[in-house]
């Protein structure tokens, strides 16, 4: 399938490289998906504030495809991302502990949050908040793996490795926006027709 010129993507010969990328604009930003050349799992996903590939992939795999169409989605109008596909993700590089906290955050529903309390005792370590926050900021797969709804009990906390002020986490308070907003449209009649 040839990508639509909303997106872009690097393609780099599989036999030299661990994993090939496509980026693609967003609502605000672009996102960059990568996967293994052979067996396609998915091994991370990154948030830009601008678009930067500028080629096309001859062959994206038809499963990465779907993740990029959910995305678009999910950015244009809050629809929820579904359940994770586990089987599809690459999770060699992951700790126990940090495979165990990705898949409690996994959990939370669409437009809710938690706090790192929360998720340490659904891991089973309720004093390692510090741990999942540092097992958070290691999220390969943020927004699919749903980290952006993790706060702390005084602020909105961290995401992707940054703390305020900064992009990262204008773009948390972002997709908190979008998915509350997704359940409480400020019109919801219009809602209702339009589906």
């Amino acid at each position: 399938m040839i990508p639509s010129p909303s997106w872009a993507a690097r393609n780099i010969d599989a036999e030299l490289t661990t994993e090939l990328t496509m980026e693609f604009q967003v609502a605000f930003g672009a996102i960059l998906v990568a996967w293994e050349p052979v067996a396609g799992r998915i091994t991370r996903m990154e948030w830009t504030l601008k678009l930067f590939a500028d080629d096309c992939a001859n062959e994206v795999p038809a499963h990465v495809l779907n993740l990029i169409e959910r995305l678009k989605r999910y950015f244009r109008s809050g629809d929820p991302m579904g359940s994770v596909p586990w089987h599809l993700l690459d999770r060699s590089g992951w700790t126990q502990f940090q495979e165990q906290v990705y898949q409690a955050i996994a959990e939370i529903p669409h437009g809710e949050t938690r706090t790192y309390g929360w998720v340490a005792d659904r891991v089973g370590r309720s004093t390692a908040t510090r741990a999942v926050g540092q097992a958070l900021k290691n999220n390969p797969l943020p927004i699919l793996i749903p980290c952006h709804r993790v706060v702390s009990v005084t602020s909105i906390g961290g995401f992707m490795g940054s703390i305020d002020p900064s992009p990262e986490l204008d773009l948390k308070r972002r997709l908190q926006t979008l998915e509350q907003d997704y359940l409480n449209p400020l019109f919801p009649f219009l809602s209702a027709e339009m589906a």
